[in-house]
């Protein structure tokens, strides 16, 4: 690709100049006209620029993301250029692969690209998120207020995690030593009864043969057994990726669960909610920010089921009706948006919205949990249970041989 030197007028009456990369003259222009911009000049720039695709690694995660925004507004607010923004947020960061990014981003920068086209190039684990509010913010010059509101957002869903994570340890820890404690009984202990009850040379009574039966299986076939769920998971995978009806299917499944598809549809709905939120606050039209919300929604069902609106939005429907018309969201989601739509507050009423729905999640998920700790202790002691029984019966049997032959 070439890379061409630009002066134009933003949709909101910003005069704004940068580099644009395209494979011809013509192609540079279409796409900033494509982006909103009112082409006054272009040519080429004096070298091509090289795409670098070497940033990779893991997603960033929303604390870091917290932080270095917070950072950013602070700084703009105080008066610095764009370039040494990027070059302080850069030294302060203890992310190796955030440093990276900010440090090529500001070289771009003082060359004359864009900040959002420098972040979309380097970041390729940043958010949706992030670089459409960035472009936002550019083209209607409120990028210390942009950064601000994404520190706020991103702080919100990094405590909402942290929250799950915390109240998910102990159900998971009861799990795990679950499974160990009978697969060390069954592989273990049970072949030791087996030979004990074998050298007896009484009969058997049936649950005892059931778990003599399991446990030989298991000692001899668990490689099969990890292999077939280890199949089962990779094969539902590839299909995720390669087959765009089952990934949709796999997903609306997800949202029938019992309790766990409650909490994918509220959580769907705070990810709508905030999201939408912050591109309003940054500037995007309507259209734009459910288009870049809808690829932000973490269950693939519901975010195809709002990325359908968008042409209904083009075409002048209003966001709430239209957002009824999925019939995926809660009912409380799409009136509340109706009437921000009335009001002028829009921006304010899906903040509210989304603050109810990420309480609402948190007290659904710790009701969630709680209930799953019982349980899974009374399927624990059922299970231990069931093999003490199982154990037991053969020398209550062989005891009451002994008692008749007296």
């Amino acid at each position: 690709m070439k890379a061409f030197r630009y002066k134009a007028r933003s949709s909101y009456g910003a005069t704004v100049d940068g580099v644009v990369e395209a494979n011809t003259l013509d192609e540079a222009v279409s796409q900033l006209k494509d982006d909103g911009y009112i082409v006054s000049s272009i040519e080429p720039a004096s070298g091509e620029h090289d795409i670098d695709l070497r940033i990779g690694g893991k997603k960033t995660k929303e604390k870091t993301l917290s932080v270095m925004c917070s950072q950013f507004a602070i700084i703009l607010e105080a008066g610095l250029p764009i370039v040494r923004t990027l070059e302080l947020v850069a030294g302060q960061t203890e992310d190796k692969t955030l440093k990276e990014i900010l440090s090529n981003v500001a070289d771009d920068v003082a060359a004359g690209y864009e900040l959002a086209s420098s972040f979309e190039k380097y970041g390729n684990h940043l958010p949706t998120t992030f670089i459409e509010s960035i472009r936002a913010g550019e083209q209607s010059g409120n990028l210390s207020l942009v950064f601000n509101r994404l520190a706020e957002f991103y702080r919100k869903q990094s405590e909402t995690k942290g929250k799950v994570k915390s109240a998910m340890m102990y159900p998971t820890f009861i799990l795990i030593v679950a499974v160990i404690v009978v697969g060390v009984i069954m592989i273990f202990a049970v072949p030791t009864f087996k030979t004990t009850f074998e050298s007896m040379g009484s009969e058997l009574p049936l649950p005892t043969k059931i778990m003599i039966g399991a446990s030989e299986f298991l000692t001899k076939w668990w490689w099969v057994i990890i292999l077939l769920i280890g199949g089962i998971y990779g094969g539902i995978q590839l299909l995720k990726r390669q087959n765009e009806k089952f990934r949709l299917k796999w997903s609306q499944l997800g949202t029938k669960v019992p309790v766990l598809g409650k909490i994918t549809i509220m959580s769907s709905g705070a990810q709508y909610a905030s999201t939408m939120s912050v591109m309003m606050t940054a500037g995007l039209s309507v259209p734009q920010a459910v288009d870049v919300t809808s690829r932000t929604i973490g269950n693939y069902y519901m975010g195809s089921k709002l990325a359908e609106i968008v042409p209904d939005l083009e075409a002048g429907k209003p966001l709430g009706e239209s957002l009824a018309s999925t019939e995926a969201y809660p009912k409380l989601v799409t009136e509340m948006t109706g009437v921000g739509e009335e009001t002028g507050e829009l921006e304010h009423t899906l903040q509210v919205v989304s603050d109810y729905y990420d309480f609402e999640v948190q007290e659904a998920t710790a009701r969630a949990i709680g209930l799953m700790e019982p349980l899974t202790i009374c399927f624990l002691a059922l299970i231990v249970g069931v093999i003490l029984l199982a154990v037991y019966l053969p020398m209550f049997s062989i005891y009451g041989d002994f008692n008749s032959t007296l």
